[in-house]
């Protein structure tokens, strides 16, 4: 009966061999048949929770199949679908598309099946000229690993020199301005007011100490950029990034960039402050803030020669260091226009992705900018330790039950089949 009926339930705490809602939205709704190629040996720590997981979406729709694979058992298929250690080791086919994922978890296969639901790829240029760090760069300041998140995404990454176009190009679906270093030339700043102008998508990562020429599109935006780095003294800011001015930044809920990692947070190495003005073409909304504990520092060559000191008249928290806004622009489409802006363009640098929510955060800010909407955020559901006080009558009542009602009432049982047998 268990065999062919077969019935579970989920009793952890946390719900950790449940899939989310999304999730099961996604697969139920399942317009094409889709097939999973798993490439694990039996033998690997990897293939019995990457199977675990593969059951649980079949089990939601008979569109979803899955296969795991033995590579040293299948070298055609291996052949067939180019697969290396080094390299994806799942492969999803479904509705004359491809998706590969070097692993399994719930966020990654999910996403792969929307995008496999809804295919074509966005264009999101990177801007270069002014000392920006590469997308390709593999370095600890690079973006490589970004790059190789958003390509997960169904976005493709190109640079953009706005000195030798003149023009964003037509197949933008955002243009991305992370760490310049020097300032954009009057005509690299009308090009992207043009840009904008015909309801294009623009996000703007800053540092503190450099001007990156581009304020008088963020006042446009209803945006400013103060002049000052972000101060934290809260000892788990130090114990993260290892300096005060590595805030924590709590993620709001007000907006669907941040949402999912309202729980999670984001770890900016070193930021400056954002201020939303009155009367731009609409309201800003902030997506990151700083603890309470946190102020604006002006005077940064005395905060890493003295030390960091709150005086009268600083900004204090909460700041706002990411902030997002739309508006609608004129023409026959309707279109709105998009920006993001952050004060800090490290966070999502190769030496710094890993902590906290800092690569999903940036992933899901790229993913609004290009109208990435299908994309979901999904945490991953963590085993939590727990402990069961029992009184002295409950151990008792336990021992009884355990040592003398259950063999007691085995061997009552085995006696009654034998009485029964033996009688006829």
């Amino acid at each position: 009966m268990a065999y062919r009926r077969p019935v579970s339930w989920d009793l952890t705490r946390n719900r950790i061999h449940t899939l989310s809602p999304e999730t099961a939205r996604t697969v139920s709704s399942l317009g094409s048949d889709v097939r999973v190629l798993a490439f694990y040996r039996q033998d690997e720590e990897a293939h019995a929770p990457a199977e675990a997981l593969l059951r649980r979406y079949a089990a939601l729709s008979p569109r979803f199949a899955f296969r795991m694979v033995d590579p040293y058992r299948n070298p055609e298929l291996v052949k067939k679908h180019g697969i290396t250690d080094a390299g994806p080791r799942v492969v999803i086919v479904g509705g004359g598309e491809e998706a590969r994922l070097r692993d399994v978890d719930e966020e990654s296969l999910t996403n792969a099946l929307v995008r496999l639901s809804h295919p074509g790829k966005r264009l999101v240029y990177f801007t270069e000229g002014h000392g920006e760090p590469s997308p390709a760069d593999s370095s600890r300041q690079g973006y490589s690993i970004a790059a190789e998140g958003l390509a997960t995404e169904n976005i493709a990454v190109a640079r953009l020199s706005l000195a030798r176009t003149g023009e964003v190009p037509a197949d933008a679906a955002a243009v991305v301005v992370a760490g310049a270093r020097r300032p954009f030339l009057d005509p690299e700043v009308e090009a992207l007011r043009r840009y904008l102008a015909r309801g294009g998508h623009l996000g703007v990562f800053l540092e503190p100490e450099v001007d990156a020429g581009l304020d008088p599109i963020l006042r446009e935006m209803g945006i400013e950029a103060d002049d000052d780095m972000v101060v934290d003294p809260n000892p788990l800011s130090r114990l993260v990034g290892g300096s005060p001015v590595t805030p924590i930044l709590r993620a709001s809920s007000a907006h669907p960039v941040s949402a999912p990692l309202a729980e999670v947070g984001v770890v900016f190495p070193t930021a400056r402050s954002l201020v939303a003005l009155t009367g731009g073409r609409a309201r800003p909304i902030p997506l990151a803030l700083t603890a309470q504990t946190a102020w604006g520092e002006t005077d940064i060559q005395a905060l890493f020669t003295t030390g960091a000191k709150l005086t009268e008249g600083k900004k204090v928290g909460p700041l706002p260091v990411a902030m997002a806004v739309e508006w609608p622009v004129e023409g026959p489409q309707r279109r709105q226009a998009r920006a993001l802006v952050a004060g800090d363009s490290d966070f999502f640098a190769n030496g710094y992705q890993q902590l906290l929510g800092n690569l999903d955060f940036f992933r899901s800010a790229v993913a609004w900018l290009a109208e990435r909407g299908d994309r979901f955020s999904i945490r991953p559901r963590l085993r939590e330790a727990s402990r069961l006080a029992l009184s002295e009558a409950q151990v008792s009542v336990l021992k009884f039950v355990a040592v003398d009602v259950v063999p007691v009432a085995l061997l009552v049982a085995g006696l009654a089949v034998w009485l029964v047998r033996r009688n006829r």
